[in-house]
């Protein structure tokens, strides 16, 4: 019996994916994959609540304080009370944590180019035909 196209293709692009996502992991900046991670997060959403980030990065209450406390002790981040809530305080990022997320970007973007250098002209064209439907997959736009 043979498969229907959109599970070879499913299955083919998980495994793709995560080929690539193992490749990407070591170019991280010099962070963990955890912790460039919740700093890229917070980077881009602004001022967030640790609850919010725990659910952006799916991790539990206790996972993410650890993060936070050592992007804290980096001075990647910094805690202010939440105007809203007493009890609680948001993370906003510092700009040697803005730093870090653009020097592990531009690790990661050199890692890609390296891995494009051994495609030809008309595969790397697909994969940038490509990339509007996975940013579109992947939530992006």
């Amino acid at each position: 019996m043979t498969e229907p196209a959109e599970d070879t293709a499913a299955a083919r692009l998980a495994f793709v994916v995560g080929r690539l996502n193992r490749r990407l992991m070591t170019a991280t900046g010099g962070l963990s994959h955890g912790l460039l991670s919740a700093l890229a997060t917070v980077a881009k959403r602004g001022s967030v609540r640790l609850a919010e980030l725990a659910q952006v990065e799916q991790v539990s209450a206790p996972s993410v304080t650890r993060i936070v406390a050592e992007l804290e002790k980096r001075g990647l981040v910094v805690r202010s009370a939440d105007p809203d809530d007493g009890r609680a305080f948001r993370i906003e990022v510092t700009p040697s944590g803005t730093e870090a997320v653009l020097r592990a970007r531009a690790a990661r973007t050199e890692v890609v180019a390296g891995m494009l250098a051994h495609l030809d002209e008309n595969e790397v064209r697909a994969i940038d035909a490509a990339l509007v439907a996975l940013e579109n997959l992947a939530g992006q736009q």
